[in-house]
């Protein structure tokens, strides 16, 4: 990434308001003093191929397609069923599990798992500067934002969100904590014929950091709520906390999970010191 052609694009911006529609958001008061501590707070520091398996349909026709053929090669109908039934059970024992795609259960069985395995940095095409932890981690700075895994887009909107900007959620469908949302927030745009019902691949570019964006952007698991993050619907976060920076465990959580992934941690407010950026070439 070009760092300088990239500042100078940033100083080239007018500042987005992503304050208007504020009356229209969920919780409005609460939110409204929040963001107004938030707002405050960001001044004073100012922020710089889909991956498809079978499912249980097509592992059944598969089954049934092994029996038909394992039946006509062996003289029809009047065939020996045990060794058509054997065949077919080698055929099934071949085929992979069928994908731990959606859990039925929502957020509440999301195991908030730092398992890196078979996940991707979804900093790795940004600059950032690492930020408190809050519902989720706060980061400003320039780039793109990628899936952290497989996944499929759950939510999608620009405006009247409930957040200061946009918000975007995609459920993950594979790896130790398939199931679970992900949400990128705040000033954020998502990437050009994003929609709602997607499939997505790790590491696929999904939304581009607004720079010198007022609020910066909040990643964190969301909970297939409407625009709440996992945080909010299980009762981790109240206005008091967010006064006071407490960070919530399901921030935490994600934040370990990027650091797991090789990206910044965020901050536990006043508590952490260390590598302040993230970048790729």
């Amino acid at each position: 990434m070009d760092r300088t052609r990239d500042r100078a694009r940033v100083d080239s911006l007018p500042e987005a308001d992503p304050w208007q529609g504020v009356d229209h958001w969920d919780d409005a008061d609460a939110w409204k003093e929040s963001l107004k501590r938030s707002r405050a707070r960001r001044r004073r520091s100012p922020r710089s191929a889909v991956r498809r398996r079978r499912g249980t349909a097509i592992a059944a026709l598969a089954l049934a397609a092994a029996l038909l053929a394992v039946v006509l090669s062996a003289g029809g109908p009047e065939a020996s069923p045990t060794a058509a039934t054997a065949d077919a059970q080698r055929v099934a024992a071949a085929s992979p599990p069928a994908t731990a795609r959606a859990r039925p259960a929502g957020w509440r069985s999301c195991p908030l798992a730092v398992a890196p395995a078979g996940y991707v940095n979804p900093l790795a095409r940004a600059i950032v500067k690492r930020e408190r932890i809050d519902q989720g981690v706060d980061y400003a700075g320039v780039g793109k934002l990628a899936a952290i895994g497989a996944g499929r887009v759950t939510y999608l909107a620009t405006s009247n969100t409930g957040w200061p900007g946009a918000f975007i959620e995609y459920q993950l469908l594979d790896g130790a904590d398939a199931g679970c949302y992900v949400y990128y927030a705040e000033g954020v745009t998502p990437a050009d014929g994003l929609r709602v019902g997607e499939e997505i691949s790790a590491g696929q570019p999904i939304a581009t950091i607004i720079p010198m964006y007022p609020t910066g952007i909040e990643i964190g698991w969301g909970a297939g709520v409407r625009t709440k993050a996992y945080a909010k619907v299980a009762g981790q976060w109240s206005p008091t906390a967010d006064e006071d920076d407490i960070p919530t465990a399901a921030g935490k959580s994600f934040s370990a999970l990027i650091a797991a992934l090789g990206g910044p941690p965020g901050r536990v407010e006043g508590g952490e010191s260390g590598p302040e950026t993230s970048s790729a070439p």
